[in-house]
């Protein structure tokens, strides 16, 4: 059982390192600070996060329920301000960027 389960973690690794291999490299030449209105709770956060994460473009995202703000960094060759305050509408929630 013990080497069945190393193979599946063996093989799995390998599927996600090819999967890697195959998206191209980012590079974050923007950050972007938003504004975030309509959440209620962390778990609100973590979707926004998640969405902001799988957005084209985006290098990093983080979105904090405490003080309300999404911090994006992102390749401004492949992804904008525009694009983000949409994918922000598109969960659920109001955003304005705030500029540093």
């Amino acid at each position: 059982m013990k080497l069945k389960l190393g193979m599946i973690t063996v093989l799995a690794s390998a599927a996600l390192t090819t999967l890697a291999a195959d998206k191209p490299a980012l590079t974050a030449n923007a950050t972007n600070q938003f504004a975030i209105t309509g959440m209620h709770c962390d778990g609100c956060a973590g979707g926004l996060t998640a969405e902001l994460k799988a957005t084209r473009g985006v290098v990093s995202a983080q979105v904090t329920f405490s003080n309300k703000l999404a911090v994006v960094a992102i390749d401004t060759n492949k992804d904008n301000t525009t694009q983000l305050t949409k994918v922000i509408k598109e969960a659920g929630f109001t955003a304005k960027e705030v500029k540093p």
